[in-house]
């Protein structure tokens, strides 16, 4: 059983936000483009995933005596969150500030922060955060360097090498999740102690991990979590997680595995297989035929590499009968550069640090149950909107994506 203790405070007239610690009939179709980007409306809610590009805790604090944040970056970010307007929104790659969480402060700190100085007007008043494992050492040398990394290695590759999911300090690279409709936060799961031996079929590389640090090598490079979201008299399972990128890594491919089985995980979640225990001790996964969104940057591509089993990482998701791909909707006309509209292999949300399009590794997954009437990618056409073209290349490397889902 955990040790983290739920506590939550619900007031949305006085717009408290709520953090949490870490621990009906089927419809059947399919998506239809609509690349119009308008606003959600009564009928329906708009979810939106933004990676924003290392979102430390020098670059939140970095603000003005009227409290205002000074970092380009993080305000370009802002003004795209502003322009799309979503109703629900996951953000990869906020840190938590460990060091004031030990003088006692609370998880949510970096949050609040960005929120303050960069979207006072955004009204966000339901939040979710909870631990991760980027940046906390193991005390094994998963990295295979020599060395077993302690404190003193702080900032450095050979600290993140070693712990259970890497970063160069405790912290790096969290998840949060901001929303205007509540949480029911007593329902919450995450899975972040979860071991990676204790999957079934794990791909596990057990000739680079000592049997030692198998026992205690968690499979959450970040953590997974099930959140789920109350509309009305439904609720909608938020299924949140950042796999570990399947590079850095040699012929033993550790990383490649990890990312496929970070993935993995979410399959024998949907399918509620029992044989998944989350930080509070409970077993199992959802239930028959409750609705889902899996929302992530989940650093695997329909374009990219295969494993051992001959299967890419990411089609263990596109192609579960649960799941629908939305691909067809998420276009931009920043993604094209001068090219036809493609497949979806071709209609990319992600750029590289040289601005070209590249991978679609970003994803809003829904279950089939629920209806999506439109979406996008928050790209625009250099030529068309120059300013809006160097606003993405500012915020991050990452674009932000959205979807529009009718409610019931």
């Amino acid at each position: 059983m955990s040790k983290y203790r739920f506590r939550y405070a619900i007031n949305q007239m006085l717009g408290k936000r709520l953090i949490v610690w870490s621990a009906g009939s089927v419809l059947l179709f399919s998506c239809a483009v609509t690349p119009i980007n308008q606003p959600s409306s009564n009928d329906t809610f708009r979810i939106a995933l933004f990676n924003i590009w290392e979102m430390s805790t020098e670059k939140l604090t970095n603000i003005d005596s009227q409290g205002l944040g000074q970092e380009e970056q993080l305000s370009a970010a802002a003004q795209i969150i502003t322009e799309i307007n979503p109703d629900i929104l996951v953000i990869n790659e906020i840190d938590h500030d460990i060091e004031a969480l030990k003088a006692g402060d609370d998880l949510d700190l970096n949050l609040r922060r960005f929120l303050d100085a960069y979207l006072p007007q955004s009204e966000y008043p339901y939040t979710y955060i909870a631990p991760c494992n980027t940046g906390f050492l193991a005390g094994k040398d998963f990295d295979n360097n020599g060395m077993v990394a302690t404190d003193e290695d702080r900032g450095s590759r050979d600290h993140g090498g070693d712990c259970y999911g890497y970063g160069a300090y405790p912290g790096q690279y969290s998840m949060a999740i901001l929303s205007r409709y509540p949480l029911n936060l007593a329902a919450a799961k995450t899975f972040q102690h979860f071991l990676w031996k204790d999957l079934p079929d794990n791909l596990l590389p057990r000739d680079w991990y000592a049997e030692d640090e198998i026992e205690v090598f968690r499979l959450s490079s970040k953590s997974h979590w099930d959140v789920p979201l109350v509309i009305g008299e439904n609720e909608i399972h938020l299924l949140v997680s950042h796999p570990t990128p399947p590079v850095f890594d040699g012929d033993e491919d550790r990383n490649g595995r990890r990312n496929y089985d970070e993935i993995k995980m979410w399959t024998h979640y949907i399918d509620g297989d029992s044989v998944l225990i989350d930080d509070q001790g409970n077993r199992g996964g959802l239930a028959r035929d409750e609705s889902f969104i899996i929302l992530g940057d989940l650093n695997a591509a329909p374009t990219g590499d295969t494993v051992v089993t001959g299967q890419k990482s990411i089609d263990q998701l596109l192609k579960h009968p649960k799941i629908q791909d939305c691909a067809n909707l998420l276009i931009s006309e920043g993604a094209l550069n001068g090219r036809t509209p493609g497949p979806p292999d071709y209609v990319e949300n992600r750029t590289s640090g040289k601005g070209k399009w590249g991978m679609r590794i970003d994803h809003i997954l829904p279950s089939k149950n629920l209806q999506v009437v439109r979406g996008g990618v928050y790209w625009p056409d250099k030529t068309r909107d120059p300013e809006g073209a160097a606003r993405v290349q500012k915020a991050s490397d990452h674009r932000l994506i959205w979807l529009d889902i009718m409610v019931e």
